[in-house]
């Protein structure tokens, strides 16, 4: 298993970003201390936070975040604890994320929302379910084989698209391409953005994206 294969099923890249984050400010630290005091090459984290290619771009590994957690416990308490809320919010569900990384409609008997927390502004956010068989076939498309890997995850996003494209590179996204409804990571190429899969590769049959929204966080149900 590599580096981005174990953590892809842990924790999604936006998510761990922000705990890092508030990880280092509760410390009093930079990023780059923390990664030291963890044992972490301080290029591993900052490229990671900064979308750097080749950094941790598409995620941290398991056994990074591992040594975060050894070294600072509140790391996994802040992974594992989740916000609580006095209230909660039908969160619009508009289709499902299936293995070819294409979103297509639901179908029919599906829930058209899920509950979650509320949050301020959570009404201005839409999401999609990705298909419960997506990293299975997508890792053994890797000759990975891990069995274990199926669950129901939300990914969320506003219900606006970026003004211009640039504010979405490099990022997870929610994007109408050419030829459909997409979610992949914006990478641009000669001029034109193009949708990457989690292990870099292009995913050719969506063509250029057209509109994206980033993907803002995800939850597990």
């Amino acid at each position: 298993m590599n580096e981005i294969s174990d953590n892809i099923i842990d924790m999604e890249k936006e998510q761990l970003k922000q705990v890092i984050k508030n990880l280092a400010k509760t410390n009093n630290m930079s990023a780059s201390d923390l990664a030291v005091q963890a044992g972490v090459a301080p290029s591993t984290i900052t490229g990671f936070l900064n979308d750097v290619p080749g950094r941790g771009h598409y995620g941290l590994s398991a056994r990074t975040q591992s040594k975060l957690a050894d070294k600072f416990p509140e790391f996994k308490e802040q992974i594992d604890t989740p916000y609580v809320s006095k209230s909660t919010y039908n969160l619009p569900i508009i289709g499902m994320w299936h293995t070819d990384y294409r979103v297509l409609g639901l179908e029919l008997g599906m829930p058209g929302t899920f509950v979650c927390n509320w949050y301020e502004g959570i009404e201005n956010f839409s999401s999609v379910m990705r298909s419960p068989k997506f990293f299975r076939k997508n890792l053994i498309k890797k000759g990975i084989v891990k069995e274990d890997v199926d669950e129901v995850r939300y990914y969320l996003f506003q219900n606006n698209y970026a003004i211009d494209l640039q504010d979405t590179e490099n990022k997870q996204i929610y994007a109408t391409t050419e030829t459909g409804n997409f979610i992949g990571y914006q990478v641009k190429d000669k001029g034109k953005y193009y949708l990457h899969t989690f292990y870099g590769d292009r995913i050719d049959h969506a063509g250029e994206v057209l509109k994206a929204s980033k993907i803002e966080w995800t939850r597990q149900v």
